[in-house]
């Protein structure tokens, strides 16, 4: 079992996977905002996929493990300490009963935490994710607080370490349907900033304004990475938590293999695009795949995993 001692600034459970089947029903897709990095959190510590877990945001929590337990974090680096000991992302720990796990900032919006044999949570609509929004899911509908405890399903012994490489480089994308609203190359040709309207839904970039010729378009589904174009002229690229449907233009849309590197900005940083065919977007899913099976055994700490962070008086 885990207790929250502190929630962090926002913690929920998630799944990777989200709940696909319902979005004919209105149903956001939701999940983890950035999957893969969800699946390889779990992969670490032998789970599925798809087992529940937790989607730190900004500033992460400090757990308590009520019993023994095997953890590991993927996605952005965010700074971490079991009992004092500074611990490494991409990498399984193992944490006693009755120690604490404090996690920090990091160098981008979101990691997840998982543990061997998941979160344990009543699935609803076939999955464990939280949908924020609605209140639903999860653990009660919504994000952790103070005093929650979760229990934990049986773990296997398995304790990875991943040795692969996180993609670097502008954000690539792939022509949408009203690509031709927009000048050549306008989303490519410029610099972004992500702007304080980002969250699990979506990300807001501030930049050159866009006038995109006819802005009135029929309502249409809206892929996971599509990039709308509100009247405003500020693109709005399209996370996990997106609406079913969208009205505004969509001239591009972030290839898959680089959605979860967008939810893993932070308002401030800078952001470029580059297009690429949707030939070379399939290539580049493929290898994020492969990069998954990049695991080796954890073994022993490696010299810059563990380090004391307390204080002599």
């Amino acid at each position: 079992m885990i207790e929250v001692v502190e929630p962090g600034s926002l913690t929920s459970v998630q799944a990777a996977g989200g709940r696909p089947g319902w979005r004919h029903l209105g149903v956001p897709v939701g999940g983890a905002a950035d999957g893969w990095s969800a699946r390889l959190a779990n992969r670490l510590v032998g789970n599925a996929d798809d087992a529940a877990l937790l989607e730190v945001t900004l500033v992460g929590p400090t757990l308590r493990f009520v019993t023994r337990a095997r953890v590991a974090l993927a996605g952005a680096r965010f700074e971490a300490s079991l009992d004092g000991l500074a611990i490494a992302s991409f990498v399984a720990h193992e944490a006693r009963e009755g120690s604490t796990l404090r996690i920090g900032a990091g160098d981008g919006a979101r990691a997840y935490l998982a543990v061997a044999g998941g979160i344990e949570v009543e699935p609803l609509l076939g999955s464990a994710a939280t949908d924020l929004r609605s209140g639903f899911g999860g653990h009660e509908g919504r994000a952790l607080r103070a005093g929650d405890v979760m229990a934990l399903g049986p773990a296997s012994d398995v304790a990875r370490r991943w040795t692969g490489a996180l993609p670097e480089g502008p954000i690539r994308i792939v022509d949408g349907p009203h690509v031709d609203s927009l000048g050549p190359g306008a989303l490519a040709d410029a610099e972004w900033t992500v702007s304080t309207a980002a969250d699990r839904a979506a990300v807001r970039l501030d930049g050159p304004h866009l006038a995109p010729s006819g802005s009135d378009v029929a309502s249409m589904g809206l892929p996971l990475g599509a990039i709308q174009v509100p009247p405003d002229g500020h693109p709005i690229v399209m996370l996990a938590d997106r609406p079913v449907t969208g009205g505004y233009p969509v001239p591009g849309c972030v290839i898959g293999a680089d959605v979860g590197r967008v939810a893993r900005l932070r308002p401030g940083d800078t952001v470029r695009f580059a297009s690429v065919s949707p030939q070379e977007a399939r290539r580049a899913f493929r290898d994020r795949e492969d990069e998954l099976a990049a695991l080796t055994e954890a073994g022993a700490p490696e010299d810059d995993e563990l380090g004391w962070t307390g204080a002599l008086e």
